[in-house]
C-alpha cells in the first residue's frame, strides 16, 4: 500500500516528464474537445468567420484526481471589420501541468475572399510565450535528475508565430493551420559538466479541420466533424465528431478520439448571442483508473448580430 501510495502522489510528475524531455514529440499545445465551435486557438484564419464581435471563454481540468494534472484557461476575442473581408482578434492562453506554467498572447489577422460559395480566409497569428517552470516543486528521489542542475525557478519570454487557411459556406467549413513556427526554446538546463541543453522546445503542430452540416428536417440538423492533429509530422491524431442540433437550441455530441478517449458535449443557446456549452472526458486507456476523467466548460457571446439563418457549427 505505501508503495503504491507513492506513486499515486507522484503520478502526476511522471506524465510532466514524460511529455516535456528533449525532442519530444507528444502534444505540448492544450486539447480541446469543443473545438468545432470556436477553433480561434487553433487557427487564426477562422477569426471574424462568425460575422460578429465574439468573446469566447473557456476552462478545461484533465485527470480529475491527479496531482498535477493539466488545467487550461482561454480567452479569445475576434470579429470582422466593417468591409468583412478582415478579420482581427486576440487571444490568451494559460495552462498549467504540474511544475510547469506557461501563458501566451496573441494578437491575429486574416483576409478573406470569396471563393465558389463560400470563403477562404488566409490567417496569421503573433505574440509571446512566457513559461515558468518552478524545480522545487519537484520531488524526486533521484537527486542526480537533469532537472536540478538549473535554478529552482527558470522563467523564459519567447517570440512565436501561427499561421493558417479558412473556408467556410452556410453548411460546410475546413481548415489548416500549424502552430510554432519557428519552434521557440522555452527551457534550457545545465548538464553535470556545464554545459547548456534544451530541454522544451516547442514543435510545431498540424491542426486539419472540416465539418458538414445536414438538415434532417426542421427540427433536426446533423453536423459531423473531423479534427486531425500531427506534432512535427511523427504523432497523429484525430478527433472523429457527430453533433445534433435540436430545435435550434441544444447541441448534443460524441466524439471518438484515436489516443483512446471518448467525449461527450453538450451546448445550449440560451439566446441567439448567449452559447454555454460543456465536454466531459473519459479516458479508455491506463489512466481512466486514477482519474473522474476531463471538464470542459465555455461560455460564447455575439456582439450585434441578429439572428443567424446559418446551420453550421462554425456559428455556434
Amino acid at each position: 500500500m505505501g508503495r503504491a501510495h507513492a506513486l499515486m502522489k507522484h503520478f502526476g510528475l511522471y506524465i510532466f516528464l514524460f511529455c516535456s524531455i528533449s525532442y519530444s514529440f507528444a502534444q505540448q499545445d492544450p486539447q480541446y474537445s469543443q473545438y468545432m465551435f470556436n477553433q480561434v486557438v487553433i487557427n487564426p484564419a477562422y477569426i471574424g468567420s462568425k460575422d460578429a464581435l465574439n468573446v469566447t471563454g473557456l476552462f478545461r481540468k484533465e485527470w480529475v484526481n491527479v496531482n498535477g494534472s493539466p488545467q487550461t484557461n482561454n480567452l479569445s476575442l475576434s470579429g470582422p471589420l466593417k468591409a468583412k473581408k478582415i478579420g482581427i482578434g486576440a487571444h490568451v492562453v494559460q495552462e498549467t501541468i504540474g511544475p510547469k506554467k506557461w501563458m501566451s498572447a496573441y494578437l491575429d489577422y486574416c483576409y478573406r475572399v470569396k471563393l465558389g460559395k463560400g470563403k477562404l480566409s488566409f490567417g496569421l497569428s503573433t505574440g509571446l510565450v512566457s513559461y515558468n517552470f518552478n524545480s522545487s516543486k519537484l520531488d524526486l528521489s533521484d537527486q542526480n535528475e537533469p532537472t536540478l542542475y538549473t535554478n529552482s525557478i527558470n522563467r523564459s519570454i519567447r517570440f512565436d508565430m501561427s499561421a493558417g487557411l479558412y473556408y467556410y459556406s452556410r453548411t460546410f467549413f475546413a481548415g489548416l493551420s500549424v502552430t510554432h513556427l519557428i519552434h521557440p526554446t522555452l527551457f534550457t538546463t545545465t548538464s553535470s559538466q556545464g554545459q547548456s541543453i534544451s530541454f522544451y522546445n516547442l514543435n510545431q503542430h498540424l491542426f486539419f479541420t472540416v465539418g458538414k452540416a445536414f438538415s434532417i428536417n426542421e427540427q433536426l440538423v446533423f453536423s459531423p466533424s473531423v479534427l486531425i492533429k500531427s506534432i512535427e509530422g511523427k504523432t497523429i491524431n484525430a478527433d472523429i465528431n457527430a453533433n445534433f442540433l435540436i430545435r435550434n437550441k441544444l447541441w448534443l455530441g460524441v466524439s471518438c478520439r484515436t489516443s483512446l478517449s471518448i467525449v461527450c458535449l453538450a451546448q445550449y443557446l440560451v439566446t441567439d448571442k448567449l452559447k454555454i456549452g460543456y465536454s466531459y472526458d473519459y479516458g479508455l486507456n491506463g489512466i481512466a483508473k486514477t482519474s473522474y476523467g476531463s471538464h470542459e466548460i465555455m461560455l460564447s457571446y455575439d456582439f450585434g448580430k441578429g439572428k443567424s439563418q446559418m446551420v453550421t457549427s462554425r456559428f455556434l
